[in-house]
């Protein structure tokens, strides 16, 4: 496995190359705030958290501090890194702001969103499945590549991109947490979608943590014993107590499957006559 590297060392641990440009020569412009355009491979889809709304404040009072990192694109610019701020300098109304204009490939245009994100916790579990996913499917990277770039486990990213196959409603309580990773992960361990959905309404229902979900489950998947066989087991105890109660002795039965035995107890030479008598002039009909 390759060597981890730690989130906290920043972007300039992954990406020496693109952002040493920017401490050789932080030349910094400005241009208008309807030039730039959105990362084609943004992860995070949801900007309406109280962080975004507290930057927003932020900026209509000082402005942007920090500026945002682009790429030429078409006629204008595509954000690499720095797309909370510039959606917040759109509403704080703000019609110019700072930019730093880096060459970055597909490839690491989309990492280095997907760092950005991860360093700052912005995104759920959802989003980040969907920035690995991209990240292989449409550049070729794998498990250990991703892990390897974001200081993670390898074992860490395959887990994450398995909740992309839990359902639709799942997929939707774990985004407006109703439902940790945790639960996620423990519903994934379950074969098919409709036992997947009784778990995941219990859950919600009785508001179980991920330990008695992981119970819950366990007793799910154990086999349980036949009622039928619970239900002979009660006619067999009936039965010996009527034999016992005819006999005046104990009496026990033992079935396995559709054979047995009965077992008549005796305590002396005459009990055993007695019952030997009962036997031999025992008449069902009468």
């Amino acid at each position: 496995m390759p060597p981890k590297q730690s989130l906290g060392r920043g972007l300039e641990a992954m990406f020496p190359d693109l952002l040493a440009e920017m401490e050789d020569r932080p030349h910094l412009i400005t241009c208008g705030i309807e030039e730039i355009t959105p990362n084609r491979f943004q992860p995070r889809k949801d900007f309406r958290d109280r962080e975004q709304k507290e930057l927003v404040a932020s900026i209509r009072k000082s402005g942007i501090i920090q500026p945002i990192v682009v790429r030429k694109f078409d006629s204008g610019y595509e954000i690499i890194a720095g797309e909370r701020r510039w959606r917040a300098a759109q509403e704080a109304g703000l019609k110019n702001v700072p930019i730093v204009i880096r060459n970055a490939s597909d490839a690491e245009a989309a990492e280095l969103s997907l760092i950005e994100n991860l360093q700052r916790e912005g995104l759920n579990p959802l989003e980040e499945a969907n920035a690995y996913q991209t990240l292989m499917e449409t550049f070729g990277q794998t498990h250990e590549s991703i892990a390897a770039k974001i200081g993670k486990d390898r074992s860490t990213v395959a887990n994450t991109v398995r909740l992309l196959k839990l359902p639709g409603k799942i997929q939707q309580a774990l985004i407006e947490k109703k439902i940790t990773a945790g639960h996620a992960r423990a519903i994934l361990s379950i074969e098919t979608a409709e036992e997947q959905a009784v778990v995941f309404e219990t859950i919600v229902a009785r508001d179980l943590n991920v330990r008695e979900t992981e119970k819950l489950i366990q007793a799910l998947k154990t086999p349980k014993k036949e009622k039928k066989a619970a239900k002979r087991e009660l006619y067999l105890d009936d039965l010996e107590k009527r034999l016992s109660n005819l006999f005046l002795t104990k009496i026990q039965i033992k079935k396995k499957d559709r054979k047995g035995s009965i077992e008549i107890r005796f305590s002396s030479t005459e009990e055993l006559g007695r019952l030997v008598e009962l036997l031999l002039h025992v008449n069902p009909e009468k």
